[in-house]
């Protein structure tokens, strides 16, 4: 696509919209540090908590600035009129991602800003993900400076796996602002581990400290999405939520969401998602790995296969059962060998697994479906497949 000269749409609705982030934010208490005019282009990179850190970020830089947006954006309502307001470049969830990095280096070196939140997709568990070298090569190839962006108290105000927003503090600043010559002189590992270190949030270590009020309604309903395994009896997929509150229909622990984001109850092992979801995470895994069974490791119902066309609209495939297997998912006649699918992703509380399968993109949803099982299938069969090929060149 080209992006030579910014339209004049674009710098101004930029600009409309920036400067009414303190007033749509204000609710949020929202405070951040603003950047000068640079004299080059630049990427910005930040960590991923809301679906309005695209204007906490924009509010801190006052140049006009292309940013990278999910693909499912298109089939929204919004989608529309964000293309024909901002044109953002694109990118298809669980898909590789050479396309959009093309397009980035094509619209840096046109001369402009790029928007970029690297994680992806916004973390459960409220920690940021560490991120791999594929950032900097970005940067370096891009032959542009680098800002970093970090946002602080946005995980308790839309928590991934929550169906409602809650008011309370948030705060962003910019961390550091690295010069093309920097960039160019940094290794990727050390330019990598710049980045990682700069926009780094845990958001219950940060909480733990302040300790802050984030009021709202439904405080635990969409915790089953992401605490897929109980704590206490390790059933899957057995957390019932209402308001604030959760209980195990199979066991009865049971306990309330607080307006401070933790977990409280008689006998909870884990006081925070953040505790409980690296432990279900492990579990889940590891319950994988050893599975030994000749069926399917995880089943669910109810759910519904769709394709994404080039055209971004949607067709649905197939309904009724999905069967997850150590080496592929199955749903109906249709088969999914992990070997043949080059990424994985989650979408809406984790309700939507999306994948590319031989170039072509699809999705499996449902309500009562847990994404997460079968995206931690695909990750455990690809370390396997990766340290069995390592192990393959060491005997060559």
């Amino acid at each position: 696509m080209d992006r030579g000269r910014i339209k004049f749409r674009y710098k101004l609705i930029y600009k409309t919209v920036r400067s009414l982030v303190p007033l749509i934010l204000r609710k949020y208490d929202f405070r951040t540090d603003i950047i000068s005019k640079k004299d080059e282009p630049y990427i910005v990179v930040a960590n991923h908590l809301t679906e309005v850190d695209m204007l906490m970020v924009a509010g801190a830089f006052s140049e006009h600035m292309y940013f990278v947006a999910g693909e499912h954006l298109l089939r929204t309502k919004a989608g529309p009129k964000i293309k024909w307001a901002q044109d953002p470049i694109f990118t298809y969830k669980g898909a590789p991602s050479i396309d959009t990095m093309r397009e980035v280096i094509r619209t840096v070196k046109a001369g402009h800003n790029v928007m970029i939140f690297p994680e992806g997709s916004r973390s459960f568990n409220g920690e940021t993900i560490r991120l791999d070298y594929g950032i900097a090569k970005l940067a370096k190839m891009a032959g542009c400076a680098l800002a970093t962006y970090h946002i602080e108290g946005g995980y308790f105000v839309a928590p991934r796996w929550a169906y409602t927003t809650r008011t309370g503090p948030m705060k962003g600043h910019i961390v550091n602002v690295y010069s093309s010559e920097e960039v160019k002189s940094l290794s990727k590992e050390e330019l990598t581990e710049c980045i990682n270190r700069d926009i780094y949030e845990n958001a219950y270590e940060t909480q733990r400290r302040n300790m802050y009020t984030y009021k709202g309604k439904k405080l635990a309903e969409g915790l089953e999405n992401y605490l897929v395994k109980c704590s206490c009896c390790g059933a899957f997929d057995s957390m019932i939520t209402e308001d604030d509150r959760f209980c195990c229909t199979e066991c009865g622990q049971h306990g309330i969401y607080t307006p401070e984001g933790f977990l409280k109850g008689d006998g909870l092992r884990f006081d925070s998602v953040y505790d409980w979801g690296m432990w279900s995470e492990r579990e889940i895994s590891e319950y994988i790995r050893t599975f030994e069974q000749t069926g399917p490791v995880f089943c669910d119902t109810d759910v519904v296969l769709y394709e994404v066309l080039p055209d971004h609209s949607r067709v649905d495939l197939a309904s009724g059962e999905v069967k997850g297997y150590k080496d592929r998912i199955e749903i109906g006649a249709e088969v999914f060998p992990f070997e043949d699918i080059s990424g994985m992703d989650m979408l809406y509380f984790g309700k939507t697994l999306v994948f590319t399968y031989k170039k072509r993109h699809f999705a499996i949803t449902g309500e009562n479906y847990h994404a997460i099982k079968y995206q931690k299938l695909f990750i455990v069969y690809k370390t396997k497949d990766k340290k069995q090929n390592s192990q393959n060149k060491a005997v060559l």
